[in-house]
């Protein structure tokens, strides 16, 4: 995913909570946000370390 398609994605994710007069739903669409922000962050990680292992396998 692009750096501009991330930003959109977490823009949708501020619109939908913005948009909601319910705390509770805002609350709950905030949640889901900072979770999906950690696991893009470890999934990359995640990423990262199995292409320096693709690069240098270990014998």
């Amino acid at each position: 995913m692009t750096k501009e398609a991330e930003k959109k994605l977490w823009a949708e994710f501020d619109d939908i909570a913005s948009k909601s007069e319910n705390e509770d739903v805002q609350s709950i669409v905030r949640a889901i946000k900072l979770h999906a922000e950690v696991m893009s962050l470890r999934l990359g990680a995640l990423e990262a370390i199995a292409n320096i292992s693709a690069k240098h396998p270990t014998k």
